[in-house]
Formats: C-alpha cells, structure tokens, sequence
C-alpha cells in the first residue's frame, strides 16, 4: 500500500518542497529503467557485499530506506533486504518514484512498506527501527543535517545505520565530472553536494551517532557508468564489452573492503548508543 505523509510546514518551506517534488517528478517520469544494466548489476553486488560485510543477517531486523530511486528504477536493494528476512520499509518524496517503486514490489509479491513522505520529517515514532540505509540521498537536500538527526531519532538503542554521498575527493574525479554536466544542464540529479570524510563524520557525530566504519562504495569510473547506461538505455550494443571493462572493479568490490575509499560514494556506518 501506497502511504502518504506531506508535511506542509511554513509557506516558503511548503513552497520549496513543492518545487523540489515536481523537479524529481519530472525527472523521474522521464528516466527509463536500467535495473539490468550491466553497471547497475555491479552495483547491486557491492551493496549486497557492504551490507553482509558490515550488518552480518539482516533476519528479522526491521529496516527503514530513505528514498526509492533504487527501487523504481535502479538497483532494487530494497527487494534484497526482504529476501533476507528484514521487515522494509522505503519511503521517497516524489509520488512518481513512490508509485514506480510501488509497482515494482507488487511485480514481485512483495510486502514491502511503500510510503510517500519526506526525509526531514519522518512519520514514524522514536527508536522504530533496526537498521536504516540511506545511499546517495541526504546531499541533494539542504537540510541533511536534519535527515541525519531524523535517523537517529528513528533508530532503536543499538540500532545500526549506514549513510553514503558523493565523495568529494573521488580518485576519479567525479564531483568535477558532475560540476561540468551541471553547468550545461545536463546533470539530472541536482542539486547534488559531495563531502568529505571529515565533513560527514561531523555530520554524523553531530546527530547523536556513533562512527563505526568508514567506507565506500562504487570504485568504478564516473564514465563506465555513464558509457553503460547510455548503451543500455538506447538498446545499443555494447554490454559485453561493459561487462568486460567492470569485472576486475567487481571481483575486488565484492571481496575486500579497501577498493571502497575509492568509491564515488562515501559511505559510514554509524550506531545509535545504546544508553541513548
């Protein structure tokens, strides 16, 4: 079931989500699926890799994802978590994305939590949670200090969550590669700010967190990526040779944890203190 929860607020901040709302509406009715694109399955292999290597099981853990772009469009991680024996839980701000989401688990007779709402103001009460995971979400959002304080707030004493963003000091150069795009339009995920380790530490610690791990993910260069999902999405040639070009970046990903500090998203696990 699809829920809803649209916290108005003061008028200027109603307004500006409004616009935030209908740009990644916009951007998500436009944007064609590329779940089985062959950088997409490598993807989905770290993530699988990083949340076995540093949660262990995720059985009968309760689960809370911030934002649904993966599974509307991209990786379905969500889907993988459930097939672990986690009780999920995904939410996004878009309707759009919400309800790709929505028919994506329905496809696969999930029973998946699917709500609409917001990262800032989140509709559930303290200490909800066992885990939550937000990838590539809070740096496209002013207010990510507030997402941070809201996954702190939700997550039981003891409970676990891992964050990732954009990587500022990326070996591949990424955040330029995506400052280039910006400037002629051309990058459809902003805003987008990337941090430093530093920097998303004190974010993290500034909340009530405990940093557990550093890590990372998606050591992959900017321009495989963006040459696979050209391809795949065109249904051009090529996905061979991408394949090609990705599995020495996938066979160590997927096996060790030090290719992950050159990924393009930085990424720490944090605890909720248990005397909290």
């Amino acid at each position: 079931m699809l829920l809803r929860h649209d916290p108005e607020g003061p008028p200027e901040v109603a307004r500006l989500r409004r616009r935030q709302r209908r740009n990644w509406d916009r951007v998500a009715a436009a944007m064609p699926d590329f779940s089985t694109a062959p950088s997409t399955l490598y993807y989905r292999r770290c993530e699988i890799a990083m949340l076995r290597r540093e949660l262990g099981s995720l059985a009968g853990r309760r689960v809370l994802k911030l934002d649904l772009w993966n599974e509307a469009i991209n990786t379905r991680i969500l889907h993988w978590m459930e097939s672990e024996g986690a009780e999920v839980v995904g939410l996004d701000h878009s309707p759009v994305v919400a309800g790709r989401a929505l028919r994506n688990s329905r496809q696969r007779g999930s029973a998946a939590g699917i709500l609409r709402a917001d990262i800032r103001e989140l509709p559930f009460a303290d200490d909800s949670f066992d885990f939550v995971y937000t990838m590539g979400t809070i740096e496209h959002i002013d207010e990510y200090r507030q997402a941070v304080a809201e996954v702190r707030r939700v997550l039981r004493p003891g409970g676990q969550t891992i964050i990732g963003v954009p990587d500022k000091w990326n070996v591949f150069l990424r955040p330029l590669m995506v400052a280039v795009l910006d400037v002629f339009g051309m990058y459809h995920y902003s805003p987008e700010k990337s941090f430093g380790a530093g920097e998303l530490r004190r974010v993290i610690e500034g909340a009530g967190l405990r940093v557990r791990t550093r890590t990372g993910i998606l050591a992959l260069p900017g321009l495989v990526r963006m040459a696979d999902l050209f391809l795949h999405t065109r249904g051009l040639p090529g996905a061979a040779l991408m394949r090609l070009l990705i599995r020495p970046f996938d066979f160590f990903e997927t096996r060790y944890r030090w290719p992950g500090y050159f990924g393009y998203l930085l990424t720490m696990v944090a605890e909720k203190p248990a005397d909290s």
